[in-house]
């Protein structure tokens, strides 16, 4: 089979594309001329549009997961009936407003009729299985019955869609033509005003079918790893259980949203599922809770981002008229919480100390403590760490390198395109035994640096090592604190090459940061040269102290 593009009505005389599989021996320039006139008819209007197709092509469906049981071809053409009379009165509104139709767009439309007038099955083979279960699926959703489970089933319901096109090009011709006449025969007739559109019928979806629709859209079609989708349901959990899950979408107004940041958002108890204070209370009794932290600014301002994009997506869908949270951020700057810091110098001192000397009582702890070095002497992230591969440390021009990269492992995984980069080892770390380290732990056969730290789905392969640290180590050492987290390593190896006259460009590079300018962004898209880095990685010690100002 040969695939070539066939233009498809869309608004705004724009054009969108899907592919038609000819036959190889189809005489192609003749069909393609008469395809590209059936698709290309514009009524100059979104609901028009749909008429012509009803429903534009769209993703992928799952197959045989329902049956049309329960409904007979009565009822399936009275449905189809009422939808697309209703669809045609809208758009035969929206006509009297445009005026009679071009000799072009009459021609297309009759072309159209006459392309979809061919045999069902070669018509829909013509369009493609996928574009066939994708009308399928949206009039199935459209009229309120279950999609089709047999070949048989599915084939009498595309005949239905293909004759109701026939009827709905057929009606607008027609409706378009009786523009182009004047009637002066009759009684005077009282001029017709164009009303402004109706509003569109919008889906009674409850907020957790939104919430539920939303999440698996963005998970399947934009990517989302199960860590982000489970952030997002987090924060979407917070507005589920203040408005109710039952409620439908629609009726939550702009009123209700700004409620819900001056009473919730506003006086949300910081973690609130781990404080003492507020575990296991309901949301409106944890609000009701005294004298304990509330969640600070920036975390207000993603709430509500996470909420707006909601929104938008749900206007965009036909879940509500109106787009909510734009507008309502926070001032960035709150009393109510503190700017990440680096760890201190005796902090940095003392955790030094207990990851590399044999009497610590951390010292067993290989994987652990060699991870954190790694991350103190690179400025990698947790997960960066946690993820090297035996074959990500290697020598390159003659320097031992660490690859942070997203290649092998299939759970490996970057943050940013910027995170990929290497970076030369550290001399201390090579000092301590590093290479001793690799060579052992390939002795046993490992793959990974670091085979006891086990993948989870929301952490990657970091959540053993973050809980240890933030939770033990920094305990056990008595220095835990705000600033003091694994994290807090990153930002004290970076913070620590600006005080050594680390150029901004050269540290973003080395700690994987998107790179700013027109210059790095286009220009110094490889990168800088190990030579150029390895400098740079080696200003970082850990007991030489900042310079005072």
């Amino acid at each position: 089979m040969t695939h070539h593009a066939a233009t498809c009505v869309s608004d705004q005389l724009t054009t969108r594309h899907f592919l038609l599989p000819l036959a190889d021996t189809m005489h192609r320039r003749n069909f393609l001329k008469k395809v590209h006139s059936a698709f290309t008819w514009n009524a100059k209007s979104g609901k028009a549009i749909t008429l012509a197709r009803h429903l534009a092509v769209c993703g992928d469906m799952l197959r045989n997961a329902m049956d049309m049981s329960g409904i007979n071809y009565a009822d399936l053409k009275a449905r189809m009936e009422e939808h697309f009379r209703k669809a045609l009165a809208d758009a035969q509104q929206e006509r009297n407003a445009s005026g009679p139709y071009t000799p072009t767009e009459k021609q297309q439309l009759r072309d159209s009729i006459d392309f979809r007038s061919m045999p069902n099955m070669e018509y829909w083979r013509l369009l493609g299985r996928d574009n066939a279960q994708a009308e399928i699926s949206k009039v199935c959703e459209a009229i309120g019955v279950d999609i089709p489970k047999t070949p048989a089933q599915s084939q009498m319901l595309l005949d239905e869609i293909r004759r109701v096109q026939i009827a709905v090009s057929e009606a607008m011709l027609e409706h378009g033509e009786s523009l182009e006449r004047y009637d002066l025969s009759g009684p005077r007739r009282e001029s017709v005003r164009p009303s402004a559109p109706p509003k569109p019928t919008l889906r009674q979806r409850t907020l957790s079918e939104a919430i539920h629709d939303f999440l698996t859209l963005h998970a399947k079609a934009e990517g989302w790893r199960p860590g982000t989708v489970q952030k997002r349901r987090v924060i979407l959990d917070i507005a589920q259980e203040w408005f109710g899950a039952d409620t439908i979408m629609s009726e939550i107004g702009k009123a209700e949203a700004a409620d819900f940041k001056n009473r919730v958002l506003l006086n949300l108890p910081a973690n609130r599922g781990k404080s003492e204070a507020t575990r296991g209370l309901t949301l409106r009794e944890a609000l009701a809770v005294e004298d304990i932290s509330k969640i600070d600014n920036a975390t207000i301002n993603s709430y509500l981002s996470a909420c707006k994009n909601l929104w938008v997506w749900a206007e965009a869908h036909g879940y509500t008229d109106e787009v909510h949270f734009a507008g309502m951020n926070v001032g960035r700057k709150s009393t109510r919480s503190k700017q990440r810091e680096p760890f201190s110098q005796a902090a940095l001192e003392t955790t030094h100390k207990a990851l590399t000397e044999p009497q610590s009582k951390f010292y067993k702890k290989t994987s652990h403590r060699w991870a954190t070095l790694i991350a103190m002497f690179s400025g990698a992230r947790l997960n960066e760490v946690c993820q090297l591969a035996m074959e990500d440390i290697k020598q390159v021009e003659g320097l031992w390198i660490f690859d942070f990269t997203d290649n092998g492992d299939t759970h490996k995984r970057l943050k940013t395109s910027a995170a990929q980069r290497r970076v030369p080892v550290h001399s201390q770390l090579l000092r301590l035994g590093l290479l001793e380290l690799i060579e052992t732990r390939q002795s046993q056969g490992h793959s990974r640096l670091f085979q006891d730290f086990k993948y989870t789905e929301k952490a990657g392969y970091g959540d053993q090592l973050s809980k240890w640290f933030n939770r033990t180590f920094t305990a056990g050492l008595n220095i835990k604190s705000e600033a003091h987290v694994f994290h807090g390593l990153r930002h004290t190896f970076a913070t620590r090459l600006v005080q050594a006259d680390v150029e901004t460009e050269r540290l973003q590079f080395i700690i994987g940061h998107e790179r700013q300018g027109v210059t790095h962004q286009v220009y110094m898209k490889e990168g800088y040269t190990l030579q150029q880095t390895v400098d740079a990685v080696e200003r970082f010690a850990v007991f030489t102290p900042p310079p005072t100002v």
